[in-house]
């Protein structure tokens, strides 16, 4: 039996590996125009999802509706219907009401709307397979259910012939919170589903508290499980009898709407996953007919975090085939810490972890997808953690990740959780993008912008969030989350209790489509393009493992980046092409870098024997020990192999002795890119700063470097580019815009640029095939960097007042450029809506705050307020002779929307608020009408402050402060208000 149990996993993972190709993000050919047409306006597949949180299991279908229209206009490509309940201390009064039991048929109702709503507007849907979180249901059944171990024990004495009663384990009725544990008990008081496991006998008040395996007897086998008796001739001596039994841990769903409440699924059970999976199917399949003809693209499983021990059935034969010993006399050192000799209790405690990571992604993970594919589906999950101290995730998380068809991970707002080495483990990028590449998945999404800073937050806010996931290789948003609001709820609505709340109740919500098309042109390049990288990094073969952000815990060095690989995918896909490390699908890397773990299993280090053999430049630490496997024949041939590979680097290292067959420790990445003549990718002269972050993708003969000024201040760098013969330009996914580069130069080893970006700014710098001549080779200013400027279409705007040089076929120009600016002066008519605490109309002698004003109801304000003004420009309005004219807005809080003489010059959210006004601004009088929108934090501290009610929402609490003591946040349009005219250089 147990074989054959082995032999359907088995069946199942070929299956899975079978189907990759498949399932997978297929990227398509590309030529020049089409790529740059996918930039300018995103495919649905490239634009930002939302979890859409069904609070409570209550909804309502005429504002589900309302909301998926509100989510196709705002420009986000996809939902993930998302079932879940609210803690009870964000729900005062019962504000939101508990809906129907989920997959009731009720539920199934609502669930059918949405979908069939949403394939209408051509969005891409998702599905939550549970209420709440991990797996599980109403419709688990106890066999199907979470299992753990549980023992007891008695006392006996040898040597004589005893017919034993051994009782039955005592299972706690209640967790560590008091909560009641969902198991179904028979009458007699024994739970419906339990296993006998083992019985083992252990010498009591042994004087030596560390055993050894010869000391415990499987005394299984003289146990009679009907009658509970044990039949054994005890040896002389007093004796501890344990009864181990595996039965139901009754660990219930995380937060499920009140009438969901029920166990979850066994997750290293494959029996488990398949009859979880097949109920979602059998009741979707006759509500919504064939899965291809509707929006529904994805089932979706979040992040496992269950509890406590973890027992299954099939792990005794699962752990034996993984690690070749039986489990069964080690079981007690589960229990007890101090049984075992410390060395030998660890290698079974990593043994037995490797075996249930092997479990999960297996029986779970694979089982999920397997299944799903056959439907038409594609199952996403957060299957790589983040594991402890915060989670209980027992996996090999690269490994977990790639058993998916979309790997999803996860990066917060204002919030952290630092490991014992101080890094943020809740910033889960990295893992993701890997994983996705080497997996060959194409898509690598992220939970984006979780948080309790509850209305805090406007897109500018989010914005260098998400360009640090971006260059960390996230290539599609899911932001967390929008929660569903049925009729009558009010202003700002009712939420999940963490996140940002990103639905159509946000003050700012109407003018948001251009910041989600911003996330949408950056994923679309990543989505299409391949990661670049010159650094292969094994994390090593242990488990749990994860992969931790970029630059954290590996690093080469500044202007290099680097891919990590884990051991299956570095036994079954790794080769050696031209003396690079290949990867399939055409990724290539010049330097394997080895973590340093100690030991080495044998199948890696003969893998690595091949690698080397074969030209592979491989540095890592010497291994002080090969790990035993189950594989003798790898263990043998691995024999002495350690001594025969590895070599100490020197201090000028000797590139031709990895040309040998040798692996060479001492020498960090950096060192041996440096030996390997090997420059950086990109760079700048301050570059130890870390002013700026980058990305590398490439597709074809089109090189994507994604750079982010980390930083609040204007910067401005030359920038060296990796790059020979090519031409750049820049392509900037605030705006759309494909820009010619007009300054660049081609050097010995790269293309120097002088960029210059805007506070928390970031644009692709784009390299194409050809040699075209730039209009200028140079441009020098009074210190070493560049002088701030704008590229345009049209030629250069110096940003700077000064006198500046430039190149242009070996002669030199100077330019002086002077930046004429008028500043709009006196005052301004602001308008308020009716209805929310301030005045209807206020003038303001100047740009303030709001929360700067002497009136209370401005000061609480949220909402959009409008400013108008009239305003007197002379003949300089006529920008002939290469001038250009610009309406600066100076500084805004949060998002603007601008006209100017009735015109609309568009939204505008990120800095720098200006726009090209040269076109419409008259000589003589002109009109100017600014809308700016800020967030509800404002009105709720007010209503807390005043005990007013214009705000009514479930949150009754900051994470950290009531209300009443959350500081105002600055809002409201405050400037200056400028027009500059600016010179063109051609």
């Amino acid at each position: 039996m147990t074989k054959n149990i082995f032999r359907i996993v088995l069946i199942g993972t070929i299956a899975s590996f079978c189907s990759c190709s498949k399932t997978a993000h297929e990227k398509k050919l590309y030529d020049y125009a089409s790529f740059k047409e996918g930039f300018i306006n995103p495919p649905v597949h490239a634009q930002p999802k939302v979890y859409w949180w069904w609070l409570n299991g209550n909804t309502d279908t005429v504002r589900l509706k309302e909301e998926l229209l509100a989510i196709k206009k705002a420009g986000i490509g996809g939902v993930d219907i998302f079932e879940i309940g609210v803690p009870a201390y964000t729900n005062p009064n019962g504000m939101i009401p508990a809906g129907p039991a989920f997959m009731s048929k009720e539920s199934q109702q609502a669930i059918k709307f949405a979908i069939d709503e949403a394939s209408k507007l051509e969005l891409e849907i998702g599905f939550n397979l549970a209420s709440s979180w991990n797996a599980g249901g109403s419709w688990t059944l106890p066999q199907h259910a979470a299992k753990s171990l549980y023992f007891s024990k008695i006392k006996v004495n040898g040597p004589s012939a005893q017919k034993i009663t051994l009782p039955f384990p005592e299972i706690p009725k209640t967790d560590g919170k008091g909560k009641p544990l969902l198991i179904t008990y028979h009458p007699n008081g024994k739970p419906v589903y339990y296993e006998e496991v083992a019985v083992l006998a252990l010498p009591a008040n042994d004087s030596n508290p560390i055993r050894d395996t010869s000391q415990i007897i499987n005394i299984s086998g003289f146990y009679d499980a009907e009658q509970e008796a044990l039949s054994w001739q005890p040896p002389a001596g007093e004796w501890d009898v344990y009864r181990y039994v595996c039965a139901n841990s009754g660990e219930a769903l995380k937060l499920p709407s009140p009438n969901s409440k029920a166990p979850i699924i066994d997750h290293y059970d494959s029996a488990a996953t398949r009859a979880h999976f097949m109920y979602f199917i059998n009741q979707l399949k006759p509500l919504l007919g064939d899965f291809s003809k509707t929006g529904l693209k994805n089932f979706y499983l979040a992040s496992y975090e269950a509890t406590g021990s973890v027992w299954t059935s099939s792990l005794p034969a699962a752990f034996k085939k993984v690690n070749g010993y039986d489990i069964y006399k080690f079981i007690p050192a589960l229990f007890e810490n101090d049984l075992f000799h410390p060395e030998i209790k660890k290698k079974f405690e990593d043994d037995f972890t490797k075996t249930l990571s092997d479990l999960i992604i297996n029986n779970h993970y694979r089982k999920g997808r397997e299944i799903s594919n056959q439907y038409g589906l594609k199952i996403t999950s957060e299957a790589g953690g983040p594991g402890k101290p915060l989670h209980n995730v027992p996996v090999e998380a690269l490994k977990a990740l790639g058993s998916l068809d979309v790997p999803r991970g996860e990066f917060w707002n204002k919030h952290h959780f630092y490991d014992k080495d101080s890094i943020d483990i809740l910033w889960l990028v990295k893992e993701i993008a890997a994983a996705s590449h080497i997996y060959q998945r194409g898509i690598v999404e992220a939970e984006a912008f979780t948080s309790f800073e509850h209305w805090q937050e406007g897109p500018f806010d989010l914005k260098p969030l998400a360009d640090r996931a971006f260059c960390e290789g996230m290539n599609r948003v899911v932001v967390h989350g929008f929660s569903h609001n049925p009729t009558g709820t009010g202003y700002p609505g009712i939420v999940y209790h963490a996140g940002t709340h990103y639905n159509d109740k946000r003050v700012w919500w109407p003018k948001i489509k251009p910041f989600n098309d911003y996330l949408a042109r950056i994923s679309f390049v990543l989505q299409e393009a391949d990661f670049v990288a010159d650094v292969l990094h094994y994390y090593g073969d242990k488990v749990p493992n994860f992969v931790y952000p970029k630059n954290t815990q590996f690093n080469v060095g500044t202007g290099y980046d680097y891919e990590v690989i884990n051991t299956e995918i570095l036994l079954k896909d790794l080769t050696v092409k031209d003396g690079k490390l290949s990867l399939p699908g055409g990724a290539l890397y010049s330097v394997l870098s080895l973590e340093a773990e100690g030991e080495i299993n044998p199948t890696i280090l003969l893998k690595l024997r091949d690698l080397a053999e074969q030209g592979a430049v491989i540095i890592g630490e010497k291994p002080k020990s090969i790990t035993k496997m189950a594989n003798q024949a790898a263990n043998a041939e691995a024999v002495g192999l350690i001594d025969k590979l590895w070599v100490q680097g020197q201090t000028n290292v000797n590139v031709e002795t990895f040309r040998k067959g040798k692996i060479i420790s001492g020498v960090s990445p950096l060192k041996m890119l440096e030996a390997l003549n090997i420059p950086p990718d990109l760079t700048y002269p301050d570059k130890a700063s870390s002013l700026l972050d980058y990305i590398h993708y490439k597709k074809e003969d089109l090189d994507f470097y994604l750079i982010q000024n980390t930083t609040s201040q204007w910067i401005s760098r030359f920038v060296d580019f990796r790059q020979q013969n090519k031409t750049p330009e820049i392509w900037d996914p605030v705006t759309g815009k494909v820009i010619p580069v007009p300054i660049y130069n081609q050097e010995a080893e790269h293309i120097r640029i002088p960029i210059t970006l805007a506070p928390y700014g970031s644009f692709f710098v784009v390299f194409k095939n050809g040699t075209e001549t730039p209009s200028f080779t140079s441009v020098t200013a009074s210190n070493q960097h560049p002088p701030m400027m704008e590229f345009t279409p049209d030629g250069i705007f110096f940003l700077d007042e000064g006198t500046f040089e430039l190149k242009r076929n070996g002669k030199s120009e100077r330019i002086k450029n002077k930046l004429p600016v008028k500043t709009i002066t006196g005052s301004w008519k602001v308008t308020f809506p009716k209805g929310w605490g301030a005045p209807e109309s206020e003038t303001f002698p100047d740009l303030i705050s709001w929360t700067q004003s002497a009136n209370t109801g401005i000061q609480y304000f949220s909402g959009t307020a409008t400013y108008t003004k009239s305003f007197r420009f002379d003949d300089e309005a006529n920008a002939g002779n290469n001038k250009r004219i610009y309406l600066d807005l100076g500084d805004l809080a949060k998002v603007g929307e601008v006209w100017l003489n009735d015109q609309p010059l568009g939204i505008t959210w990120a800095k720098p608020y200006q726009f090209d006004v040269t076109d419409l601004l008259k000589a003589g009088e002109n009109t100017l009408k600014i809308e700016i929108a800020n967030t509800w934090s404002n009105r709720l501290t007010g209503d807390a402050i005043t005990g007013e009610k214009y705000t009514n929402t479930n949150i009754t609490i900051q994470q950290k402060l009531p209300w009443a003591q959350v500081p105002l946040l600055e809002s409201g349009l405050l400037g200056p208000v400028t027009i500059q005219t600016r010179k063109l250089i051609k």
